[in-house]
């Protein structure tokens, strides 16, 4: 589901909750995936709580780091969202 829309000077990043779930030995995670509107190609796949990018491409080292902040920022809605508490309208 779709999260919310960066807008940036000369770009859109659309950042995605892909899956929300379990594991017996480390918790709860979630997914996140982010890409440019017109390059899907160029993407980054990072997982909660942890804020790991575990796949990415097209983005530089910098861009990593701001959506690794930008991710722990806003976690809380996040996590909310992932659980099903807050619908996508509800973010701002």
């Amino acid at each position: 589901m779709e999260y919310c829309r960066i807008h940036r000077d000369n770009d859109t990043l659309i950042v995605f909750i892909m899956k929300h779930y379990e594991t017996d030995t480390s918790g709860e995670h979630v997914e996140i995936r982010v890409e440019r509107k017109d390059d899907m190609d160029t993407y980054a796949v990072f997982t909660l709580p942890a804020y790991y990018c575990s796949h990415a491409y097209g983005f530089t080292e910098r861009e990593l780091d701001e959506l690794g902040d930008f991710l722990k920022n806003n976690a809380v809605t996040i996590w909310d969202m992932a659980r099903g508490n807050i619908r996508a309208e509800g973010v701002a």
